[in-house]
This record gives C-alpha cells, structure tokens and sequence, in this order.
C-alpha cells in the first residue's frame, strides 16, 4: 500500500513537473508573479472595508468601530477606489502580461510583444462594455476595470487566447523585411478582429462578461440541501477557484431564503432547531470554507509545516493577515494554486472531506446547525461557534476539518515544494550553460 502511494505521488509529481514546462504555463505563472503585489493590496484593502468599515463585518462589529472612527465613509470610499483599482488593473495587466509573455518566447522583437500585450488589454476591454452606455454623444462606461476578483479568470483567457493567436502570426510572417512592418501590421489585422468579434458579441448578448457568468454560476444548484448537491457545489467552487475565479460563488435567492428561516427558527423558539439543517450556510460556508473558498487556511498551514520552500513561505507570510479574514487571493495567485495540477487535488479534496463529516455530525445532530448571521472576515475556526450561538461541539467540528484538510493539503505542498525546487536547479544549469556558451 505504501509503495502503491509513493509510486502514484511520484507520477502526480511528475506530470506536474511536465506541465509546468509548458510555455503556456511559464507564461501565466510569470504573469501571476507580476500581478500579485497588486492582488496583495486588493485582498487587503477588500479585508479593511468588508471586515472594519462595513455593519455586516466582524471587527466592525466586535470592535465598536463606528464609536472611535468618525471618518468612516470617507476611508471607506477611498479604500474602494484602491480595491477596485488594484483588482482591475490586475485583470487586465494579466491579459497583457500573459499575451507579452507568449509572444516574447518566439520573438525577440519587443515591438510585437508590447503589440501583442496591448491588443489583449484592447480584447479586454471590448467584451466588456456596457451596452446600455452605447448612445451618440455618451462616453461609454468600460466595466474592465470594474469585473472584481472574478475578472482574473477573464484575464487570463483573453491573454492566452490573444497572445497564442499573435504567436501564429509570428511564425507564420517568420523573417519580415522591416522590424516594424510586423507589428503594425499584425496589431491593425487584429485590432479590426477584435473590433469585429466585441461588436457581434454586442449584438448577439446584450450584456457584460460579469453578468452572464454570474447568470450562469446561478443555474446549477440554486437551492443545494443534502450532501450530494452540497459536495456538487463543493467541487464547482473549488473547480472555479482553481481556474481563476477567485471569491466565493454568487449567492442565490434559495440560499437567502433557507438563511432567513433558520434565523427565523431560532429567534422564535426556545430549542435550537432549524428547518434546513443542511445548506451552503450550516455546511459549506462555516465548515469548509475557513481562510476562503478551497480551505486556505489549512494550505497556509500546511505552507508553514513543510518548512523547505523559502518561496513558499515568504508568500505564506504576506497572505497571513487577509488568509485569516477569508480572503485567499493572495495566496492563490503567490503560490500560485491557479492552474497547477498538483495544489489543485487538495483543492477539490480537502473541502470536500469536511462536506462530508460536517454533514454526517448535523445530520445525526452531533452538533448544532449554524443559524446566526457569518460576520464578514471572522476567522474561520470562529464561524462556527459564533454561528451556532457559542457552541463547544461546533468550535470542535471546526477545529477537526481544519486538522483534516491540514494533513490532505501536506503531501501535496511538500511535492510542490519539490518540483520548485527541481525547476530551479534547471534553470540555474540553463543559467551556467548560456555563460558558458
């Protein structure tokens, strides 16, 4: 059985070794590395107005805020400007980013790759426009900048798409007669390309990118109860976060509905008893969710056991204070956890085991069912205590799965660390070889 593991392990570890070869993948992880300052500062400006300065957050709550900061909504207004900026532009810097990137592996050129970063930002853009803005004589109101933290997802697509497609171009035009006959005339073709598709997209949809994926995330599983549907949404959220969809899935009419009742419930009698014992609030949201969707805090845990990665913690370490209010985008996009097969096991698996136990004690009612109101940024093991009305067995359950999804997300960090490891010692041969040469 121990051989049967290590050999499996050692495949996984090697099939993510290949796949981080790849120039795509080299791309988007460098793109990342660029974009995750302004992640960083996103994640912590979101954490202060979500968690400090808004009624629904914890520390605003708990910390009396509004008695001792009479400046509220102005900090407030200027910290949305710093999140939404930040997050923006790091959309569509990874649009840019990742196409410059693809382009500079083929061509030393740097008026194509520069050319190829801008015709992605310009693709970005384009798709994202509000059509309703489209009159004579009205500046059009441009939503790239406004998609939030599932726009990384969209910036990443339209960066690889762009920049592959520019790559074509490339190598099929391999030896122009002028250095900048290419570039202007592969950046004209595609500008009118581009102009061309976001107009018939225009047509075709009435609507933004952010709101037909929201409409679609809204179709499956609007109401989930019981543990099969709860792993479903388990698995789609965690699937989502692996690819970009950084944040929690939209919440839905069912799920506020379900909230209310059980509050409901709760308030008006005087035993604990709560009409949906098991949905995405009681199960998900409390028990498999703590440091963000995909159990962060357990892999930021994990990050500080493995101790071999300098990299790994260092990433750790400035991911620590949004990671303890539920906010995982930086450590996601630092690692990155993004479209890397071998994080993206424990991803799926480890809030899927706590689904599961934590679904098993509610529903033989080990434990209380989570009622209350989840305050925004309350730290994860403290969900659901507070949730359940101060619950012992709760805060337990809680500090279980975070033990659990710690020991699943181990192996797999330590094998990360591993493979980083390996890329290095390639790249510093690489290294001494061009010197050498």
């Amino acid at each position: 059985m121990h051989k049967t593991m290590w050999r499996c392990g050692h495949w996984v570890m090697a099939r993510d070794y290949q796949w981080r070869r790849l120039n795509q993948v080299m791309a988007l992880n460098q793109a990342l590395r660029v974009v995750f300052p302004l992640i960083l500062l996103g994640s912590l400006a979101d954490l202060v107005i979500r968690g400090w300065l808004t009624p629904t957050g914890y520390y605003y709550q708990t910390l009396h805020v509004e008695n001792w900061c009479p400046q509220r909504a102005r900090l407030e207004q200027g910290l949305l400007l710093l999140q939404n900026g930040a997050v923006g532009l790091a959309s569509l810097g990874l649009a840019i980013v990742v196409s410059f990137y693809l382009v500079r592996q083929v061509t030393r050129s740097t008026d194509d790759q520069l050319t190829a970063g801008l015709l992605a930002g310009l693709t970005l853009q384009l798709v994202n426009v509000n059509p309703v803005s489209l009159q004579p004589h009205h500046a059009p109101a441009w939503l790239a900048m406004n998609l939030g933290w599932h726009g990384i997802l969209a910036g990443l697509v339209v960066g690889l798409l762009v920049g592959n497609l520019y790559r074509i171009g490339v190598r099929i035009w391999s030896s122009p007669l002028d250095a900048t006959l290419r570039p202007i005339t592969l950046g004209s073709l595609g500008g009118l390309g581009v102009a061309t598709v976001s107009g018939g997209w225009l047509l075709a949809a009435p609507f933004t990118v952010r709101a037909a994926f929201n409409a679609w995330l809204r179709l499956p599983l609007s109401f989930p109860t019981g543990w099969g549907q709860l792993a479903s949404f388990s698995l789609l959220n965690g699937a989502m976060t692996w690819c970009g969809t950084l944040g929690a899935l939209p919440t839905t009419s069912g799920q506020i509905v379900a909230a209310t009742q059980n509050l409901a419930a709760v308030l008006g009698s005087a035993h604990w008893q709560v009409p949906h014992v098991l949905t995405v609030q009681t199960v998900i949201q409390t028990y498999a969710s703590m440091g963000g969707p995909g159990m962060a805090l357990a892999l930021l845990l994990a990050i500080f056991l493995v101790r071999q990665n300098a990299a790994q913690r260092r990433i750790g370490w400035l991911s620590l204070v949004p990671v303890l209010g539920n906010f995982n985008a930086p450590l996601l996009v630092g690692l990155p956890v993004i479209w890397r097969p071998l994080l993206g096991i424990p991803l799926l698996l480890a809030p899927l085991v706590c689904v599961s136990i934590s679904s098993l004690a509610l529903a033989f009612h080990w434990v209380p069912a989570t009622a209350y109101p989840l305050a925004v940024s309350t730290p994860g093991p403290f969900l659901s205590f507070l949730g359940s009305g101060g619950s012992l067995r709760a805060l337990l359950l809680a500090i279980v799965n975070l033990a659990l999804a710690t020991a699943i997300y181990y192996p797999f960090v330590k094998g990360d660390a591993a493979v980083d490891r390996r890329l290095a010692e390639e790249a510093k041969r690489d290294a001494t070889s061009d010197e050498l040469a």
